[in-house]
C-alpha cells in the first residue's frame, strides 16, 4: 500500500466515534470495497502526474486545469448540489438538517475550485479571461457523464444515498490532491491543489459523519452501498 494512502487511511478512516451506530457498517464497506478502489485512483493519478512531469512541457497542467474546471465549475456544482439539496423532502428535513447544510456549503466550495483552475489558465498565458472559456468545449465536457447522472437521481433514491458519494469519491479527491503536492513544485500548481486540499477533506468527512450516525439498519445501509457498487463500476470501466 502506498504511503500516501497509509497516511490517509490512519488520519481520517480508522479513527471512529466512540458508539457511533454506523462505524461498523461503515468500516466493513472500507475494507471490502473502498480500499481496492483507493488503491487503484492513487495509482492513476500518480501514473499520469510521472506521465506529465516527463513530458518535458507545460501542456499536461493545462489539460489538468480544463479538466478541474469541467468537472468542478459553477455550470456542474450548482446543478448538482441544487439536486443534491432537493433529496431530502421537507417532512425529513429536521431529521438530515446537518446533511442540508453541509451540502448548502460545498455549493461554495465547488464553485471557489472552478476558479482556482482559472488562475492556473490565466497565470500560464492559456487564456485571459474566464470568458474565455466559453469557447472551449474542453471546458464543460463532463467526462463521466453516468457519475453526474446518479448524483442527480439521488432524490429519486434515498437521502443518504450521496453519502457513499461523498465517502468514497472524495477520499480520492483528497488522495490525488496528495499525489500532486507530493511530486509537483510549480507553486500555481500547488496553490490550485492546496487551497482545496481542506475543503475536499471537509466532503469526505460528510459522508463518514453521515455514515456513522445514519446508517445503523439495514433499510439506511442498504442505498448507501448499493451507490457505492455502481461507483465502483464506474471506476472500474474508466480505468
Amino acid at each position: 500500500m502506498h504511503s500516501i494512502l497509509e497516511e490517509f487511511l490512519a488520519k481520517w478512516v480508522w479513527p471512529t466515534a466512540p458508539r457511533a451506530p454506523g462505524a461498523a457498517f461503515r468500516l466493513r464497506l472500507t475494507e471490502d470495497k473502498c480500499l481496492k478502489g483507493w488503491e487503484i485512483a492513487l495509482g492513476s493519478s500518480l501514473t499520469e502526474i510521472e506521465k506529465g512531469l516527463a513530458s518535458g512541457n507545460d501542456d499536461w497542467k493545462r489539460g489538468v486545469a480544463l479538466g478541474g474546471y469541467a468537472g468542478e465549475g459553477v455550470q456542474m456544482s450548482i446543478k448538482q448540489m441544487s439536486a443534491q439539496l432537493l433529496s431530502v423532502d421537507l417532512a425529513e428535513q429536521e431529521r438530515y438538517i446537518d446533511l442540508q447544510r453541509m451540502r448548502a456549503r460545498q455549493v461554495w466550495d465547488e464553485c471557489k475550485h472552478s476558479k482556482l483552475h482559472v488562475e492556473v489558465l490565466m497565470a500560464k498565458g492559456w487564456i485571459r479571461h474566464e470568458r474565455d472559456l466559453l469557447a472551449n468545449p474542453l471546458a464543460y465536457e463532463q467526462p463521466l457523464p453516468a457519475y453526474f447522472g446518479l448524483s442527480m437521481m439521488f432524490p429519486h433514491i434515498h437521502p443518504l444515498a450521496r453519502a457513499a458519494q461523498h465517502y468514497f469519491v472524495e477520499a480520492i479527491a483528497c488522495l490525488g490532491i496528495a499525489a500532486y503536492l507530493d511530486r509537483v513544485d510549480d507553486p500555481l500548481v500547488r496553490h490550485e491543489h492546496l487551497s482545496q486540499r481542506d475543503e475536499e477533506l471537509m466532503h469526505f468527512m460528510e459522508g463518514k459523519y453521515t455514515i456513522d450516525t445514519y446508517c445503523d439498519t439495514p433499510e439506511n445501509q442498504r442505498p448507501v452501498e448499493d451507490t457505492l457498487d455502481f461507483l465502483l463500476h464506474r471506476l472500474r470501466v474508466s480505468l
